[in-house]
């Protein structure tokens, strides 16, 4: 009877997690219909999406926190507790620590993408942009859109101070073509104007900032600082 209740429960959390986001119909009939299995696929493929790992261990207590990580990875040297202590590291800019971590994890799984973008992050914080460029683009090819687009951001900035500057305009122009993110957009004015392409970086803000005031309410919730940088943006940006 208590999971019955509780099949019910998060069954009706992914019918209105889907109604705000505006998620696709068939969505809503995949959920309802094929309750509670359909509300677990919707909750695996669309709404995990929202979980950053590196966002959640940013507001945790920085110090305190990476000790008990080390001491977790000494009693279990595990896939998962390498990744989740280099994370911790890496926010905290100890990438000379954190990147062992990740590449050690690589070497047993080249295709680890928690660990390839991590030891982009790294690289770039160590100021080896080659390196970077590197390992994000293959974690593109194998994800393009890991941790809601921001590898592609990380990819973009990797490329532009790498001098691939034409490459990473490229990158955010393929990225605000399949998102309407307010984010991306700002990303890709910020390159522009640094190009001196002002014109464009208009167009661009002008765009995203459309998108974002169609944008369901929890859009704009989420996504109001980065509306309040885009208008910011526009008023400083050469005509």
């Amino acid at each position: 009877m208590t999971f019955y209740y509780v099949a019910i429960a998060f069954t009706l959390w992914m019918v209105v997690d889907a109604l705000r986001r505006k998620a696709e119909l068939y969505w809503l009939a995949i959920i309802v219909l094929f309750a509670p299995l359909g509300g677990v696929v919707y909750f695996a493929v669309v709404k995990l999406r929202d979980w950053n790992p590196q966002a959640v261990l940013a507001r945790l207590p920085a110090g305190p926190n990476v000790d008990s990580l080390k001491k977790q990875l000494d009693e279990t040297p595990s896939v998962v507790n390498k990744l989740t202590l280099a994370d911790a590291l890496e926010l905290r800019d100890e990438c000379n620590q954190a990147l062992p971590l990740y590449e050690d994890v690589l070497r047993g799984d080249p295709d680890n993408k928690q660990a390839l973008h991590g030891v982009a992050r790294c690289e770039m914080g160590l100021g080896r942009f080659d390196a970077a460029v590197q390992h994000l683009d293959r974690l593109l090819r194998l994800d393009n859109g890991y941790r809601d687009y921001s590898a592609a951001l990380d990819y973009a900035e990797a490329l532009w101070q790498n001098g691939q500057r034409g490459d990473a305009i490229e990158v955010l122009e393929g990225l605000v073509g399949v998102s309407t993110r307010i984010n991306h957009h700002v990303g890709l004015a910020h390159y522009l104007i640094r190009g001196g392409e002002h014109l464009r970086a208009r167009a661009v803000l002008e765009k995203g900032l459309d998108a974002y005031e169609s944008a369901p309410d929890f859009v704009k919730r989420r996504d109001h600082k980065w509306a309040q940088r885009a208008k910011q943006m526009l008023g400083e940006v050469v005509n």
